[in-house]
């Protein structure tokens, strides 16, 4: 015997797996948006505490050049 592999749809079923795999594209592009905000958003704060320490470094090190130096008054 033969048995016919066909199975019997909805009608609209096509368009409607068009429109959850559309919906699903959107829903992962929002999640990636987000995520590059959020990374985005780390790394420029991540940048700004570098450059401060960067700073504080730099006077830290001028500070002690400064300590260093003989005071003279020879004019």
């Amino acid at each position: 015997m033969h048995f016919a592999l066909y199975t019997v749809s909805m009608p609209g079923a096509g368009r409607a797996e068009v429109y959850f795999i559309a919906a699903m594209m959107i829903l992962i592009l929002i999640v990636c948006a987000v995520a590059v905000v959020f990374f985005f958003k780390t790394y420029k704060k991540e940048m700004a505490d570098k450059a401060e320490r960067q700073k504080a470094k730099i006077k830290r090190q001028n500070e002690e050049t400064n300590e260093n130096l003989p005071l003279t008054t020879d004019n």
